[in-house]
C-alpha cells in the first residue's frame, strides 16, 4: 500500500499463484477487485485462470460465482456502468463484462476491438470518456490503436488509430485533469508521454529528466502519477531491479527513492 511518501506490505493473496491479473479499485465497496491472469505454477506460463477475488479491509476474499473467461484482462472502475468493468480475450473476440454488486453481467456492443491480450483502460477527466489502448495479438503482434467506450457500445477513435510513433506497451493512467499514455521508448526505454486530447494522443515533452524502465507500474495517488517497480536501464550496462519511485507531475519528473 502506498502512503504518498513509502510503501508497506499488506497481507499476502490468498489464492492460486498468478500474474497479469486485472486489478481494480471499486470505491463504493473501498476495495480492489482482482480478476483473472496466468498460472503462475504452469509449465507453459500461459495457463489463464478465471478466478475474481476482492481486497477489502486488509482482507483477500474469493468472489463466488459464473464469471467470464477472458485472457489477458484489463479491468477499471466505471461509475456510470456502477461497476467494474473488465475486457479480455474471450473464446473468438474482445469480450466486455461488468461486475457490480448483482454479479458478473456480460454486456453485448454492436461493436469491439480486436481481441487482445493486456489492453490498457482509462477514464479522461476532462470528457468522462473511458479509452482503450493498445494490446497484443498472439503472441507478440503489437496493436497501437484506441477505442471510446459509449457507455453502451465501442467506437474506434480513427484520429488516434495505429499511432506508429507510440510503443504498444503503454499504460493508460488519469490525474485529476487529463488522461496520459506513459511508454517506454524504443531501444532507450526511457519513460516517454502522451496527453488524450481532441480525440487523439498528443505527445508531451517533461522539463526535466525521467526514468528509464522496462516493465514498470503507474498509478494516480491523489496528487501525482507515481511511477514503480520494474527493470531500470539507466545504467546501460543491463537491467537491475528498480527500486526507485518517480512521480509525474504533469510537466516535471521527480525522483522520490
Amino acid at each position: 500500500m502506498w502512503s504518498g511518501s513509502c510503501w508497506s506490505q499488506e497481507p499476502g493473496f490468498g489464492g492460486h499463484p498468478v500474474f497479469g491479473s486485472a486489478l481494480a479499485a471499486d470505491p463504493p465497496d473501498s476495495s480492489v477487485v482482482a480478476y483473472g491472469g496466468w498460472d503462475a505454477t504452469a509449465q507453459d506460463a500461459y495457463v489463464a485462470l478465471y478466478e475474481t477475488w476482492e481486497f477489502r479491509g486488509g482482507v483477500w476474499s474469493q468472489l463466488l460465482g459464473s464469471g467470464p473467461k477472458l485472457a489477458g484482462p484489463t479491468a477499471i472502475d466505471d461509475p456510470k456502468l456502477g461497476g467494474v468493468l473488465v475486457i479480455g480475450k474471450g473464446a473468438q473476440t474482445e469480450e466486455t463484462w461488468l461486475l457490480s454488486k448483482s454479479g458478473w453481467r456480460q454486456l453485448h456492443p454492436e461493436h469491439s476491438p480486436p481481441a487482445r491480450l493486456g489492453a490498457s483502460l482509462g477514464i479522461d477527466p476532462a470528457t468522462g470518456a473511458l479509452i482503450a489502448f493498445g494490446g497484443y495479438r498472439i503472441p507478440k503482434d503489437a496493436m497501437t490503436n484506441t477505442w471510446r467506450w459509449t457507455g453502451s457500445d465501442w467506437q474506434l477513435e480513427t484520429a488516434a488509430t495505429d499511432e506508429v510513433n507510440i510503443p504498444p506497451s503503454g499504460l493508460v493512467v488519469a490525474d485529476n485533469h487529463s488522461l496520459w499514455l506513459l511508454a517506454g521508448a524504443p531501444y532507450s526505454n526511457k519513460v516517454v508521454l502522451w496527453r488524450w486530447a481532441g480525440g487523439t494522443w498528443a505527445f508531451v515533452g517533461a522539463s526535466t529528466p525521467g526514468p528509464r524502465l522496462l516493465g514498470f507500474g503507474a498509478a494516480f495517488d491523489g496528487r501525482e502519477i507515481l511511477v514503480f517497480g520494474g527493470l531500470d536501464e539507466s545504467s546501460g550496462t543491463g537491467a537491475a531491479l528498480n527500486t526507485a519511485e518517480w512521480a509525474w507531475s504533469g510537466k516535471s519528473w521527480r525522483r522520490i527513492h
